[in-house]
């Protein structure tokens, strides 16, 4: 998710018919810039060479875990019906990218899926299946926690924590952080404890596949 307040305007996006690397160009209405949305730069048009700023974005879930917090949540469809058809199956279970599209970054496999974030400057990677349960790194001097549950589906959100003080360690299958001793509840996705002393959640980033993130990044670091 990018922010639409832009160098005093606020853009307008719609899908400009356009890949990259078989991943979304969009267009603004105000401007006619083109934007690649794994880079977050313009491409063509007035701002080009500029770019976007990244937002946190909302968790991702299936329609039956959200209806049971919003049960009375407005649907908008087509006709007031859906045929259940997936038109997305037959991609999300080859191990090609759309129309054949191959990574040329071989760290990882072509639809390997991925947590994919910038941070510093720098932008970073980080397998899925790596995450899963939890695990810790230490960037530039931050202690970062990354969370999947152990059987979550390729499109739940993965959760991220930082924290400066002595980071984070798992004792009896829990995950602590050090410092303000707030442990991760798997349930809520969060840290209980002190709130205004628990980690908090100050890196974006999203989970998608490994090609389409590395031919628009080829300078990624892979988290191991």
């Amino acid at each position: 998710m990018y922010d639409r307040d832009y160098k005093g305007k606020t853009l307008r996006f719609e899908a400009s018919g356009g890949l990259i690397n078989s991943s979304l160009v969009m267009q603004d209405f105000e401007t006619d810039s083109y934007w690649a949305i794994m880079s977050g730069e313009s491409i063509a048009g007035e701002f080009k060479g500029t770019k976007l700023v990244e937002l946190p974005i909302s968790k991702k879930m299936k329609w039956q875990d959200w209806v049971k917090l919003h049960p009375n949540t407005l649907v908008l469809s087509v006709a007031g019906r859906e045929d259940g058809h997936n038109p997305y199956g037959p991609y999300f279970s080859s191990s090609e990218g759309f129309r054949g599209t191959s990574a040329k970054d071989r760290r990882l496999p072509t639809k390997e899926p991925i947590f994919a974030f910038r941070w510093n400057g720098k932008n970073y990677a980080v397998a899925q299946k790596s995450i899963r349960g939890g695990k810790a790194y230490k960037l530039n001097g931050i202690n970062v926690f990354f969370y999947r549950p152990k059987k979550a589906e390729m499109f739940h959100s993965t959760v991220v924590y930082t924290t400066i003080g002595d980071g984070f360690k798992q004792t009896d299958g829990e995950w602590v952080d050090r410092t303000s001793g707030c442990v991760f509840n798997p349930e809520t996705e969060q840290f209980d404890g002190n709130a205004e002393k628990c980690p908090k959640r100050r890196i974006v980033g999203f989970d998608t596949f490994w090609y389409n993130w590395s031919l628009a990044n080829p300078d990624t670091e892979v988290l191991k």
